[in-house]
């Protein structure tokens, strides 16, 4: 009985175990069913994944990085040598303890995991390895799936025999996400400490590893309380695997955590506006001469680790941003449908001499990456600010000079009739005054003369690219004398184009980008500019002189007195829709624009106010340290030499004595062009004072003045009735009709009493009335023609004798006018 007993128990224990082992080897077998099903349609093994996308950096002109590029990715990879020990350590500790032991899956953990998503048909959180976690994220989706771990686990094997654990550790930190875009252990120690991570202390480097299970949940800047309970889990586990000393940990828990704040995080770049124009100009080198896709070429930039040096003076950079910025440099600030301040500004500056940009600033704040860029992609209305580039500066190459007069007066052109600023017409007016003065009338004579494609050539030759020349509406019209274009131009193409001027007349490519190096130190760009000579630097030398009295005597005049010699010019558009100031210096070029973004009316604004100020506060700044020099004066200019201002040429000692007061200034010339001949436009006439008229030989002496006038081309008076100004100091075309023959006031009473003859054979011929005999009358006015004819022939021989006296005395006159010419010019 005992016997049977023991048999069947024994028994039993044989099929319990056969049962066992049948379970097992059956669930063996589903599972490696299973294993392999799933792994069938894992992606294959790419090592090239493991390599993470690079952040690339943004230098300033001194090698300083002003930025860091990288997509929803911000990456900084550095090698394992150059990360601590206990950094290392501490994601050890706390995510896969085994990681030196295993060979890619911890088998324990797995099975526990499989298990409980067998039976559960529930994912269960946790059991990979570093390993496995890499391949995660480098190959796989992060669905929660069995399938998904399946394939990890592939994976990770595969992983574990191509690399050493240094590496795949090494891959892991650089490629671990830590929040607010930081991807690896550098970015996440720039964004939250501020410093390298081969500087992070053995707190921080606990508080790094313990963000990692959520960067949501224990980001110090979300919830500190919480990163700093994972911290000091992370620093136990530590001490547990025999890292570090009790005491080591407890220093690191009580040590205090500097952050730098989100604000001042590094992926805050510098320099935003010039930073996007050098990443939209980098894309297009890439697209154009590597035949990336646009695509393409933004990955490039963005995640390709290139290291990008740039023009950016960061000094001069920033000024420009403050004086944006500043709201007090607006006449008005109100916001539009986007929540953006108008009016709006953009400022560029430049050294003419290499064309690098030392900043460039796109608006007054910036508002998004790579969005509007107004210094580089707004084109505007440059008004009058176009008028030395597309009509005087081939003015001068062509012949004129700064002495060079042009009437100033009504003109009609079919419908269209230029009107000056002032409502007003100055008659006649140098080139020089036109410029100060901004007076359109005489640019739109002057590109009508020189001819309109003449005008664009020019323009074009200094560096304007954006002039349409095609199609029905078109920029081959006489208003593009002041500036009224088809599609406009942008700042940073109006600072080039003025930036040949200050640069002697050689026109260079501006550029951002000094040299491009990817990861593996290749060069990828080096910039050389294209450069060519535009105009001779004679002519530009002219141009810049001229707009010298911008600053000095026109519409400029708040710049007048700065401690470097300045040239340039206002841009005021119709109804103040646009306005500028471009200048420039011996050292730099600087364009400043303001207008809104949909063009709209300012009040309140001048080219010559609020962008004058902007455009001092930057070159205040940029030129701090640079030496005052004078804008150099090329061979073959003379000068200055004495011109009238009325006619352009070699003054007499009449145009000193014009009712304005002197008109003479020192002018310079290109050699050859200097006048030759004496004003003519200045005369002298006698009149008698009491009737304003051309004194006569019966003008008492007392009532006759030698006066000076202008003796100026004919004119037509505008629509409106308008004439030029100096139009009354023309002389008087009549003779005094008033004192003759027997005229009791012959002799000149006191007074100036005016009392007509009397006719002594009528004595009601007078004031006194009575009949006018006609025969008597006729009798009278035929004898005082007689005794006038008389007079003038006398007159006229006088004049005669003073025309020989004049030219034999020429010489001693011409020197004593210099004279008094040299005292007006000291």
């Amino acid at each position: 009985m005992s016997n049977n007993t023991g048999k069947r128990k024994l028994s039993l224990y044989r099929s319990l175990l056969f049962l066992a082992l049948f379970f097992v080897l059956a669930s063996s077998g589903v599972a490696l069913g299973l294993f392999i099903y799933y792994v069938k349609d894992t992606p294959p093994f790419d090592p090239q994944k493991l390599k993470p996308s690079e952040t690339s950096i943004v230098y300033d002109t001194k090698g300083k990085v002003i930025a860091e590029l990288h997509g929803e990715q911000n990456r900084i990879p550095v090698p394992l040598s150059e990360i601590p020990e206990h950094l290392k350590q501490a994601f050890i500790a706390i995510e896969d303890q085994y990681f030196y032991e295993h060979k890619g899956i911890n088998f324990r953990s797995l099975i526990g995991a499989l298990w409980t998503d067998i039976i559960r048909r529930e994912y269960h959180r946790g059991a990979s390895t570093i390993t496995q976690q890499l391949v995660k994220n480098a190959f796989l989706t992060h669905e929660k799936t069995l399938k998904r771990k399946a394939q990890e686990a592939w994976l990770a094997i595969q992983l574990e025999r191509h690399f050493t654990k240094d590496q795949i550790l090494e891959f892991y930190l650089n490629q671990i996400y830590f929040g607010h875009s930081a991807y690896g252990v550098e970015a996440a120690a720039q964004t939250y400490f501020g410093k390298s991570v081969k500087d992070l202390t053995l707190a921080e480097s606990a508080m790094l590893a313990g963000i990692t299970k959520g960067p949501s949940l224990y980001s110090p800047y979300l919830n500190f309380d919480r990163a700093k309970e994972r911290q000091a889990v992370i620093l136990n586990a530590m001490v547990e695997m025999g890292f570090i000393t009790k005491e080591e940990a407890e220093n690191a828990k009580k040590e205090k955590i500097n952050l730098i704040g989100l604000k001042n995080a590094k992926a805050d770049y510098k320099a935003p506006y010039f930073t996007d124009y050098v990443v939209t100009q980098l894309a297009q080198y890439f697209q154009k001469e590597l035949g990336m896709t646009e695509d393409e070429a933004y990955k490039k930039i963005y995640n390709g680790g290139l290291k990008i040096y740039t023009t950016v003076d960061m000094e001069i950079q920033e000024a420009a941003e403050k004086a944006l910025a500043n709201p007090k440099n607006y006449p008005y600030t109100k916001e539009d449908k986007n929540g953006l301040p108008q009016p709006q500004a953009a400022a560029v500056v430049i050294d003419p001499h290499t064309g690098y940009i030392k900043a460039l600033v796109g608006g007054r704040e910036h508002y998004k990456r790579l969005g509007l860029n107004r210094a580089s992609q707004s084109y505007r209305q440059p008004g009058s600010a176009f008028k030395p580039i597309v009509v005087y500066t081939a003015a001068i190459d062509m012949g004129y000079t700064a002495a060079t007069v042009v009437d100033d007066s009504p003109v009609s052109y079919g419908s269209w009739s230029p009107q000056n600023y002032t409502h007003n017409f100055n008659g006649l007016t140098t080139i020089r005054e036109a410029i100060a003065d901004s007076v359109n009338v005489v640019a739109v004579k002057v590109l009508k003369d020189i001819g309109i494609d003449r005008g664009i050539e020019y323009a074009q030759k200094l560096g304007i690219k954006s002039l349409v020349l095609e199609g029905r509406k078109n920029d081959r019209q006489l208003s593009i004398a002041l500036g009224g274009l088809t599609k406009g131009v942008t700042p940073l193409e109006l600072a080039s184009a003025y930036g040949t001027l200050a640069n002697q007349g050689t026109y260079v490519e501006p550029t951002a980008i000094l040299k491009v190096v990817d990861k593996n130190g290749r060069t990828l760009l080096e910039n050389n500019p294209d450069r060519w000579a535009a105009v001779s630097p004679q002519v530009a030398f002219i141009v810049t002189d001229m707009m010298r009295s911008v600053i000095t005597e026109g519409t400029a005049t708040r710049l007048a007195g700065l401690p470097f010699p300045v040239a340039g010019k206002t841009g005021t558009t119709s109804d103040n829709k646009d306005v500028w100031f471009v200048g420039y210096t011996p050292h730099l070029v600087a364009a400043v624009w303001m207008g809104h973004d949909e063009p709209a009316p300012m009040r309140g604004v001048a080219g010559g106010y609020q962008p004058a100020l902007i455009w001092k506060q930057i070159m205040t700044v940029a030129h701090k340290n640079l030496p005052r020099v004078n804008f150099p004066k090329p061979s073959n200019i003379v000068g200055p030499i004495a011109v009238c201002e009325d006619s352009g040429k070699i003054p007499t000692e009449l145009c000193y004595r014009d009712p304005r007061g002197p008109r003479i200034r020192g002018e310079y010339f290109i050699k050859g062009t200097e006048p030759t001949e004496f004003c003519d436009v200045h005369v002298e006439k006698l009149i008698d004072v009491s009737t304003g008229l051309l004194a006569t030989p019966y003008c008492p002496p007392d009532q006759v003045q030698s006066k000076v006038f202008l003796v100026r081309p004919p004119y037509k008076a505008s629509a409106s009735g308008k004439i030029p100004l100096d139009a009354k100091y023309q002389p008087p075309t009549e003779y005094c009709n008033v004192h003759g023959p027997g005229s009791i006031n012959e002799g000149g009473l006191p007074g100036g009493v005016i009392v007509p003859p009397v006719d002594q054979n009528n004595p009601g011929n007078g004031n006194g009335g009575g009949n006018n005999s006609p025969g008597n009358s006729q009798d009278q006015d035929q004898g005082q023609d007689q005794n006038q004819d008389q007079d003038q022939g006398q007159t006229r021989d006088e004049d005669r004798k003073q025309n020989k006296d004049d030219n034999i005395n020429n010489n001693r006159r011409r020197s004593d006018v210099e004279n008094l010419i040299n005292r007006l010019l000291q």
